[in-house]
Formats: structure tokens, sequence, C-alpha cells
């Protein structure tokens, strides 16, 4: 019986087919349902952007939290103090340095304390702290050398603490590289704009070009060129060209603009006579003796993920000495070679990282450029590649993306910041990559620099995801020359990076290659180091890459 029914709907079934058939090739029947499965699929299209945008907001938010924090901290060592007349700021030759632990015997291992009083031009005892203080100790007889941690009690006084490391006679230099008047005038001119260079871009395009101003801030009522990167929160603007396209901007250079939020006053603090002048001493110099009491445990090899202290390391027989590991020291081309055969190095920085590649090509001859005839510093904007094809050694440079003050054009369609740069990579065991920036930061308000750095440690952090064993190497920045425009690119801007750079890539397993640590330590004061220094961060960084 339930066959016989079942049977009976067959017609029935057929009849309502055909006409749905007949009826689907009636093009309003096909919009309707179209309609109706488009709308679905908008309905959870609008659902899943939604979601994304809400999640966005949400990493934003952390994200800008955390360089406030970061910055915070860091705005909370700077003094906040106004210069009523040149002759109220620290005068360094009218303060005075001491030893504060007086003792009959310094031994290996202990420590040496130099007490700063601190004095005005007027002769009176300053009241508080925030003096921007570089100290080393050394012995040149010995090419030894060690810079001092400096601890400020915010009352005119401060004491500089000295590492013991070798025996005999030690030497103490204090300098005053800026009174406290002058570091809060320094902060308050980095943010009081968004930068003390300007920018031009060269649009080109079917015969024509333009050149516009460019900025991290245009105030214009013109039609700007967004370039926005979504994803890390950075964006730059350009003026538009009337008849060119944003997407034919293809070329960039820094302009000074010659602009300076300091008073007549506070620029007398920054004449080169008042940067870094020594702090007159009531004693000689000091004899260090091994006195045999102090630990000599075995130190590891360094490797990637080490904590680096305060200071990190000492020149002994102008060799870096590391206080927390072992660094092998490299310096001929059988060491570099021994290190980088078989292997892929990726420098993505500013010029003090194109030094090592220029070290590799026209120093010990490891690697050859590729298509690019010049030497030295020719063109030193140019992304760069060297090869050596019998070794497997492959060598590339890149820049760290805008900003750069480069005061000529330069070919910019190719740049990508470096979080950027490090997505493109795939990573491995044979893959090193090794990052630095800070020289063309210090013109702009120190968030930028912070938000550059978490975006590069994000990207870091998504590179060991995929590939955890690739070896990954931050140097911090140098020290520069004294006579570097203060206001523009000086080492306390430098300094103020340093510490936003130490608190970013702590807990991450990074190698940190600790060249400001290196350059106050050995009194260099060039943006390219020469000689021992230059060798010691070459050593560092690829005892971490080799490890």
């Amino acid at each position: 019986m339930a066959m016989i029914r079942s049977t009976t709907y067959v017609p029935l079934v057929l009849a309502v087919a055909f006409c749905f058939g007949f009826a689907w090739h009636n093009y309003k029947m096909q919009d309707y349902f179209k309609t109706i499965f488009q709308t679905c699929e908008e309905t959870n299209l609008i659902k899943e952007y939604a979601e994304k945008q809400d999640t966005k907001v949400t990493e934003t938010s952390i994200l800008q939290k955390k360089i406030n924090e970061i910055f915070n901290k860091i705005e909370k060592l700077i003094p906040t103090v106004t210069l009523i007349s040149f002759n109220k700021s620290t005068s360094a030759k009218n303060s005075k340095a001491f030893i504060a632990n007086q003792k009959a015997q310094y031994c290996i291992g202990e420590e040496l304390v130099v007490q700063l009083d601190m004095y005005d031009y007027l002769n009176k005892r300053k009241t508080y702290g925030g003096d921007f203080i570089r100290s080393r100790l050394n012995s040149p007889e010995l090419g030894a050398s060690v810079s001092g941690k400096v601890e400020d009690f915010n009352n005119g006084t401060y004491h500089v603490h000295f590492p013991l490391y070798w025996e005999g006679n030690v030497k103490i230099s204090a300098m005053l590289f800026h009174p406290s008047e002058g570091i809060s005038a320094l902060w308050r001119s980095r943010h009081s704009s968004l930068g003390v260079v300007g920018f031009k871009g060269r649009y080109m395009k079917f015969n024509q070009d333009a050149i516009m101003d460019c900025g991290f801030k245009l105030n214009t009522d013109n039609e700007v060129c967004e370039y926005l990167d979504p994803d890390d929160e950075e964006a730059y603007f350009c003026i538009k060209p009337p008849n060119l396209p944003c997407e034919s901007l293809t070329e960039m250079k820094a302009v000074n603009l010659f602009s300076s939020y300091l008073t007549k006053e506070e620029a007398k603090l920054f004449q080169r006579s008042n940067v870094a002048v020594e702090i007159p001493q009531n004693f000689k110099s000091i004899q260090v003796t091994d006195c045999k009491n102090h630990n000599s445990a075995a130190k590891p090899k360094c490797g990637t993920g080490m904590s680096s202290p305060v200071p990190s390391g000492y020149f002994y027989r102008n060799i870096w000495n590391p206080v927390y590991c072992n660094m092998t020291y490299y310096k001929t081309k059988e060491d570099f070679l021994s290190c980088l055969q078989g292997k892929k190095l990726f420098l993505i920085g500013d010029s003090t990282l194109r030094q090592f590649i220029m070290y590799f090509t026209e120093n010990i001859q490891i690697a050859k450029y590729f298509a690019y005839p010049w030497k030295n510093w020719a063109y030193w904007e140019k992304t760069l590649l060297a090869l050596n094809m019998e070794k497997d050694i492959f060598v590339s440079y890149k820049r760290h993306g805008f900003p750069l003050e480069s005061f000529v054009f330069y070919y910019f369609k190719e740049d990508k910041y470096t979080s950027r740069q490090i997505d493109q990579h795939g990573g491995g065991k044979d893959t090193i990559i090794v990052i630095t920036m800070g020289q063309h930061f210090r013109q702009f308000p120190l968030h930028l620099y912070i938000r550059r750095a978490l975006n590069i440690r994000r990207a870091i952090e998504r590179l060991f995801l995929r590939s955890p064993d690739t070896k990954v190497i931050i140097k911090t920045e140098n020290t520069r020359e004294m006579t570097a425009p203060v206001e523009r690119i000086g080492d306390f801007h430098g300094y103020t990076q340093y510490l936003a750079l130490r608190e970013v890539f702590q807990g991450i397993n990074v190698g940190f290659v600790d060249a400001w640590d290196m350059s106050i330590s050995s009194a260099t004061a060039t943006v390219h180091p020469p000689g021992n220094t230059f060798q010691s961060i070459m050593s560092m960084t690829f005892t971490f890459a080799c490890f």
C-alpha cells in the first residue's frame, strides 16, 4: 500500500520540477533568488567585518597603551625645570667630583663610587637633579675601559658606580653632557612638533613629475595622499599633486626646516663649549689590585634571549668583554667565512648596518657586490646585495623605511617598514636578520620611535611562530659626533631611544648588541665607529648569529 501511495506522487513532483525549471529561465525569478542569497551573504560579510573592526579597535588600544606606558616611564626621568637665566644652569667647572667610598685598597670585583655635587655658574649648590652625565673608567695602557652607572638623588648629588674588572691604574672621566635645564628644553623641543626635518616627495608618471611636501603631519588645506599601514597604525602624508595619482610617488628626500623650539637663552646651553665638559676631580688615578677574592665563575657563550645588564661589558686589550657571557672575537676573513658559509644575512636599518656589508665587500672581501660598481658611501641610501657563490653566502642591506634623513632624492618605491620586511621572510636555521634604527628618528617625537620598535617586536614574534630557529639580532644605535646639531640629532635623543629599545626587547629570543654602551666605554664619538669599537660590535653580532 505504501508503495502505491509513493508512486502516485511521482507525476506531481515532476510537474513541480518542470514548472520551477521553466520559471528559472525568467530573469525576474533568478533576480529574486539572487537577492535572497546576496542579502544573506552581505549580512555575513557585514557581521564578519564588524567582528574584525572590533578586534582592530582592541589591538589598537593595546598597542597605544603599551606606547604610552613606555613613554611615561621614560618621561618620569626628565626634569621639568624652566631656565630662568644661563647663570642658574648647572656648571661643570663649578661642580665637584670626589670618591664616595674611600678605601685603602680597591680590588677586582668591587665597586668604585664617585660622588658628583653640582653647582651653577653663580657657584650656588643645585637642589634638583636631571643632569645628563656621561662617565667612564679607563686604563689607556691596557686598552681597558667601562662606562659608569649614574644614580640621581634628585637633589643635585649623583653617585657614579664603576665596577672594577681589571688590575692596574685607572682614571675616571665624568662629563656634564647637558645640564638639567637643557634636558628639559630638549624634551620640550622634541615634542613640540612632528619633526624638525621635513620631506619632499617626487611624483612621476606619463612624462610628468611634481615635487610635493611630505611628512608625518602637514599643515595644509590641499588634498593629501595618505600612506597608511593599518596593521601597524603607521602613516605619513604628502600633498597630492594636481594631475598625478598618489601611487606615483617615486622618490623622497629630507629637507632641513631650520626650525627651533628653543629660546635664545636655552640655545646657549648647547654651544659646543658647553657640551660634554669634564667635571673637576679632587683625586688622582686609582690603583686596582687583584685581591683573589672575587667570583670568577665560568660564563656561558653569548646566545639569543640573554638579558643584558647596565653596563653590559667592558673593553680589555681593546676587545669587548660582555659581563654576562663569552663573546667570540671575529676579525679575520676566515672567522667570518666560518660563521656565514651557507647563510643568508639580512641587514635592515641605517648606514651603521651598511657599514657591515661594506666591511664584507671592501675590507675582508668575503663577498662581492651585485650591480653596485661604487665604493665607500656612494649612494648610501641604495639597497645593496653581496654574494659569495662558492661559499653560498648571501648578504643584503635595506633601509628601515620612512623616515630617512637623506638630503638628495633616493628611489622610494621599494621602501618598506622593518616589520613588513620581516613579514616577507620565511626564516629558518640558515637565516640571520640584524636590525637597527635610531639615528633617523632623533628628529621626531619619541612616541613614533616606540611605536616602530613595538611593531618590529610584533613582526619578530610572528616570524618565530613560523620559524623559531631564525637568528634575530637587535643592534642599538651608536653615539654621534660632539659637533652634531644637539636639538635635531644630539645624543640625548639617542639615549632616550636606547632606553626605549631596551624596554621593548625584554623577554624575547633575540641577541641584543649594546653598541651604545660600547661607544660610551670606548669614548667613540662618531656615528660610524672605527677600529676596535666596530670590530667588537661585529663580533658581538655574529657571536649571537652563529651560536
